[in-house]
């Protein structure tokens, strides 16, 4: 019931969603288990919070990665001013975008449609951290052309700390890598014990 809960919340279907202890842990086991090759590139934005920004700098070092930003420094005045760099960036070839769906310091909200139909037309995936705009902004990652989208529940949605959701596009999820696998990884966890 409640995968069928935030589903609506967020524009996916249940069985797209994963429950996760927070936005830190499922944008790090994205960052890891995506089936990278070297030299694919990854795309942020300046000033991000660092739980949307180091994961994917770690994951940079260990793949081989490139890892772009794009400026913010007029974004608030001007969206031109960021979309544009963005999109000479995706004409150079992309593989993925990770983006704050609101900005922390700013309140910036994002325009995760145009956003997303960018990386649809130039085939990079698009992953949205959503912990600032789950439970207080619309949310559809269906019409928004959103890969993954990945929050906490302990801001808007008005939940406990450690706990959050994952959800992605079933052929996305399908060609994760489980890296980051451990004992509740199981369908049945705690067979063992029996």
């Amino acid at each position: 019931r409640l995968r069928e809960k935030l589903g609506k919340l967020l524009g996916a279907r249940a069985e797209d969603i994963a429950l996760i202890s927070g936005t830190t842990r499922g944008i790090s086991d994205l960052a890891w288990c995506l089936p990278w090759r070297a030299q694919e590139r990854v795309v942020l934005f300046e000033g991000e919070f660092p739980a949307n920004v180091t994961p994917w700098q770690r994951a940079a070092e260990h793949f081989g990665l490139r890892v772009d930003f794009v400026p913010m420094a007029r974004a608030v005045e001007d969206e031109a001013s960021f979309l544009m760099p963005l999109e000479r960036l995706l004409e150079q070839g992309v593989r993925l975008v990770a983006v704050s769906a609101v900005q922390f310091q700013t309140g910036l909200r994002m325009p995760l449609e145009r956003l997303g139909a960018l990386c649809q037309k130039y085939g990079a995936e698009l992953c949205v951290d959503a912990i600032q705009a789950a439970g207080v902004v619309p949310l559809d990652v269906e019409a928004c052309g959103i890969d993954y989208l990945v929050t906490g529940s302990h801001k808007w949605l008005l939940g406990p700390e450690g706990v959050g959701c994952l959800c992605d596009r079933r052929e996305r999820a399908r060609a994760l890598v489980p890296r980051t696998a451990g004992w509740l990884s199981h369908e049945d966890g705690t067979r063992f014990l029996f």
